[in-house]
């Protein structure tokens, strides 16, 4: 491990962040806390299909079927089998980590180019949704609605808002910090090295299929955890939205506007669009049909035309400009952050 990793954790800057942060719902209206919530839940599932897009170069999308199978596997082991939706998170965890395995396999026996890799995982994501849309089991194309949230914690229950939002805090640190991590352990190294030059990573010993089965792995149980706790916090799961590919094509939105390959670049993406997109929506959706679509495309395409590689290495820059020790591209996030 790096010692910038430890030295980020020890920064008082990062736990006074967290600190303001959990204190948010303590002044927020109840719309403004769903908007910061679900912001959490971006964060979370951003961060979480970084480690794969971003820090690996795999563009991921599949991770729709990992956060529809913590949703509604939980939720249906729940309601048709009477299961504690603890025993049902860790269930779809585990299998959300076996399809994930699955498809390493697939990339590493078929040699898996880029787009080849990216239509594989969206044909996947798009089977997953047909099953779950076609399985009574799972709900059906009707979803499955859950008991009342009545804040019983040993029965995967937050109590409300306010419960949701220091649920969804929790994962969205514990992605960011898992993400951050690795970026500072070999399989970090490892990961960037694939990314950069596949066959240049094998030439000098690197084990590929190892290497991006456990990137793959380790992403796909971190998005069924927060599926599961994304479905509890709405008391529906929908199939069409925690199933549908469309979800995993707003992650992949979100960390390419904030920055892919660094742990704080989905997080600043999904910190940015989720806000927009839910006050767009409440301020003009009623005025015309689609304005706050247009808007809200406007603003994204601005976004990405002025800074390709994201928010956050433009910002990254503009403070090492400031501090008169600007480093050569590719720098900026040597330290992963």
């Amino acid at each position: 491990m790096k010692p910038a990793f430890f030295q980020a954790l020890r920064n008082p800057l990062w736990w006074l962040l967290l600190a303001a942060l959990a204190m948010l719902p303590l002044g927020l209206p109840s719309y403004y806390l769903h908007i910061a919530t679900l912001t959490l839940v971006y964060v979370a599932l951003g961060s979480a299909w970084n480690i794969v897009g971003g820090v690996g170069g795999q563009i991921s999308l599949a991770h729709s079927l990992f956060v529809g199978t913590g949703a509604m596997l939980a939720s249906a082991m729940l309601l048709n089998s009477g299961i504690n939706m603890w025993v049902g998170l860790v269930v779809a965890a585990l299998v959300s980590g076996l399809m994930g395995f699955l498809i390493a396999v697939i990339d590493f026996r078929f040699k898996l180019g880029h787009l080849s890799f990216a239509l594989i995982t969206l044909a996947f994501a798009e089977m997953g949704e047909i099953i779950v849309i076609g399985w009574d089991y799972l709900g059906g194309a009707s979803g499955l609605f859950l008991p009342r949230d009545k804040g019983d914690f040993s029965a995967f229950q937050f109590g409300g808002g306010e419960g949701a939002f220091y649920v969804m805090l929790f994962l969205a640190a514990l992605s960011v910090l898992v993400s951050f991590a690795i970026l500072n352990l070999p399989l970090g190294y490892y990961l960037r090295t694939i990314r950069d030059n596949e066959n240049a990573a094998r030439a000098i010993g690197v084990n590929i299929f190892r290497n991006k089965a456990l990137a793959m792995v380790i992403s796909a149980v971190l998005a069924s955890i927060i599926g599961t706790a994304y479905a509890r916090y709405l008391t529906f799961a929908d199939p069409y939205l925690l199933s549908s590919p469309v979800l995993t094509i707003e992650i992949v939105l979100m960390a390419t506007v904030g920055g892919l390959g660094r742990s704080m670049g989905p997080a600043l993406g999904a910190l940015l669009l989720v806000p927009l997109g839910e006050i767009l929506r409440g301020k003009l959706g009623g005025v015309l049909p689609g304005l706050h679509y247009f808007v809200y495309g406007g603003v994204v395409v601005a976004v990405i035309l002025a800074t390709p590689r994201g928010l956050l290495p433009l910002i990254q820059e503009r403070f090492a400009r400031l501090r008169g020790n600007a480093k050569p591209e590719g720098s900026v996030a040597s330290s992963g952050a």
